[in-house]
């Protein structure tokens, strides 16, 4: 028998990465194999899980949710170092029960909560930004901290899209600390793959709108370089998190970093991958988004790398056979083809996951 290291992220809106690592691991371990089960994040939902997993601390923060409900969010700790995932505090999933309303959607629960960090004493704050449910451009989240985003008539803005239309001007504020925000995609914050092309029909906004939030993104992206000095716009993930990334960066000096790697980093993956004869990996949609900087497509790099086979479970694959091959994946079990459909297969996620991990449980036991 095999020892197997299962290494998934989650299933979005469906399983937790510890829920699909328990799941996969039962079928495994009931054919007789060795299972190393790793739960995986790449600065989306989880992370915070993650983290906390490996040597962090959670402690509960008040904030609020996408929408400016009051919520209370999780901090997670180690020493001085804090960590905020925006999935947690204020991302799609704790506005899921609202229709959708991209100008009204904000990251200001993220600065609430990063403030609270520093005001308890962090000296580095790591903001995850996967899982969002604004497009922004960060003004939520600046405003939060503190800093004033005024308008032409030199009144305050709403800490929304809306406001972000109208943003003329920003007023300094040394927040202090050493930031860093990890992303899980390379999406700069304007242009064609910018955060409002490619984001935000994704959080509601209709295509009429397109142009004209493009555009003020655009300014939004010129009164951030002429405020703070730095070039933002083409930077490789500024338009994380509706354009988050790139207000951190410019603002408060942060790093734009893989949320993949850290994750990676923090809990040995590659040792463990070095460790393992067969690796298991997978997510909600196995599609070309996986090797944009999701975990998975990390996973899968790191065993190709290794020179160990690795499989893939996910709820539907967008790939065809000839463009995951090549990548070193040796197969691709998905619960949509076992199920008949995705619809049916999201019914019951626990249910064709644990087939699917049957069904890789017999591709990995030889035959007696």
């Amino acid at each position: 028998m095999s020892r197997v290291l299962v290494a998934p992220d989650k299933f979005k809106a469906t399983l937790s990465a510890g829920e699909v690592v328990t799941t996969i691991a039962r079928e495994l371990q009931a054919a007789g194999h060795l299972v190393d089960g790793l739960p995986l994040a790449d600065g989306g939902d989880g992370t915070i899980d993650v983290v906390l997993d490996h040597g962090f601390e959670g402690r509960e923060t008040p904030t609020v949710d996408g929408q400016g409900r009051p919520r209370t969010g999780v901090i997670a700790w180690r020493g001085d170092e804090a960590i905020v995932e925006m999935a947690q505090v204020c991302g799609l999933a704790t506005v899921i029960d609202l229709a959708p309303d991209p100008w009204r959607a904000s990251s200001l629960g993220l600065g609430l909560a990063a403030r609270a960090a520093l005001d308890a004493g962090a000296s580095s704050v790591t903001l995850a930004l996967g899982g969002s449910a604004s497009i922004d451009g960060g003004v939520g989240l600046l405003e939060g901290l503190g800093f004033t985003v005024l308008d032409r008539r030199g009144g305050q803005v709403t800490p929304d899209l809306a406001g972000l239309v109208k943003a003329h001007a920003i007023e300094l504020r040394d927040v202090g600390g050493v930031w860093r925000v990890l992303v899980d995609v390379s999406n700069p914050l304007v242009g064609v793959q910018g955060a409002v092309r490619v984001f935000g029909p994704q959080k509601g906004l209709p295509p009429r709108d397109l142009p004209r939030v493009s555009a003020a993104m655009c300014r939004w992206a010129s009164l951030l370089e002429r405020v703070f000095a730095i070039e933002i716009v083409s930077t490789s993930g500024g338009g994380a998190a509706g354009g988050v990334a790139a207000a951190a960066r410019a603002a408060l000096g942060a790093s734009i970093e893989s949320g993949a790697e850290y994750v990676a980093g923090l809990t040995r993956l590659r040792e463990r991958v070095h460790a393992a004869e067969v690796v298991v990996t997978g997510e909600g949609a196995f599609d070309h988004q996986t090797f944009g900087g999701k975990a998975p497509g990390l996973v899968i790099d790191i065993a190709r790398e290794i020179g160990r086979p690795v499989y893939v479970v996910a709820g539907v694959s967008g790939l065809a056979e000839g463009e995951w091959r090549p990548r070193g994946v040796a197969g691709v079990i998905t619960c949509s083809d076992l199920a008949g459909s995705s619809q049916v297969a999201r019914r019951e996620p626990a249910r064709w996951l644990a087939a699917a991990a049957a069904q890789l449980a017999e591709r990995l036991t030889p035959s007696s």
